[in-house]
């Protein structure tokens, strides 16, 4: 975004954020965002088709040496699959960046094609009332399933990219609504919200993989808090947004230390649990829990904004 009405949403009237009753300029679009937000809980890679005790003429059964768990590959092959993976977090970061970035400023008719769907999201939420939370949340735990389960249990390498693809356009289609509030918030300049929210990010992303590699610790165990903490943190949001208690400051502080402890975990699964040539799989694993932390992290920005 940029000064005047030239930017992203522009300070003026023909923004395409600008309307006064959009859904992401009023207590409804907040609502909305609390609601994709349950779309965004960390979910297990239960699907994962790996057995760490199996390799090729081996039977079935957890083994202390196996040469086919990146823990246990030789070191040239741990080298080989982080690069790949990291490379896979990488390029889908740029999609999604590209594909956000389009959604904003390429013209779908008379306006952006974000706009178009937030007043689609505005008009649900209008006609459906408090049906509307659940059935968006639906489609965001059935488009998440789908995409888990052809990036885990697919064996074609075809319908794995077509699944991560899926979930990236799904991921885009929860952050227009943030980043439609962050135009309205900032008169335009959404930078001014996004680019501190993804430095805060990086170094989250940066550090804390760098501490599960060298501790070498087991964050199983996080798992159960995770789900738990999710869920209760994001019911006491809903309740104090429909209350007007104003907890959603707290609410998110508390989210972004769950998605923390979503990210160290999920490095220990990419280690301990993922097999030296899923490189794929372990990429949309961490791209799941990087995009859900960067998630928190925006909302936090956009909460302490006046």
């Amino acid at each position: 975004g940029g000064g005047g009405g030239g930017g992203v949403g522009g300070r003026g009237a023909g923004g395409p954020f600008s309307e006064g009753h959009g859904a992401a300029h009023s207590r409804e679009g907040r609502r909305l965002a609390t609601t994709l937000g349950w779309g965004v809980l960390p979910r297990g890679n239960s699907r994962l088709r790996i057995d760490p005790g199996r390799g090729p003429g081996q039977g079935p059964g957890m083994s202390t040496d196996n040469p086919f768990v990146v823990e246990q590959a030789a070191p040239s092959e741990r080298a080989d699959f982080y690069r790949r993976a990291y490379l896979t977090v990488a390029g889908a970061f740029a999609a999604f960046a590209l594909l956000l970035w389009a959604s904003v400023v390429v013209p779908v008719g008379e306006a952006p094609a974000a706009l178009h769907y937030l007043r689609a999201l505005s008009g649900l939420f209008g006609a459906l009332g408090g049906w509307a939370a659940l059935v968006v949340l639906g489609l965001i735990w059935l488009g998440t399933s789908v995409a888990e389960s052809a990036v885990y249990a697919s064996a074609s390498r075809g319908e794995k990219l077509a699944g991560f693809l899926g979930y990236i356009l799904l991921q885009v289609a929860i952050f227009i609504p943030l980043v439609g509030m962050a135009v309205v918030k900032t008169q335009g300049n959404p930078m001014e919200i996004l680019l501190p929210a993804c430095g805060v990010t990086g170094a989250l992303v940066l550090g804390l993989p760098a501490a599960a590699f060298v501790t070498r610790a087991d964050f199983s165990f996080l798992r159960v808090v995770l789900v738990i903490g999710s869920f209760a943190a994001l019911g006491v949001e809903v309740v104090a947004e429909e209350m007007g208690a104003g907890l959603g400051t707290w609410v998110s502080l508390a989210m972004i230390a769950l998605m923390a402890a979503a990210v160290l975990c999920q490095a220990w699964q990419v280690r301990a649990r993922f097999a030296a040539h899923q490189h794929l799989e372990a990429g949309f694993a961490l791209f799941a829990a990087y995009v859900t932390l960067l998630f928190n992290v925006v909302r936090l920005f956009l909460q302490r904004r006046n």
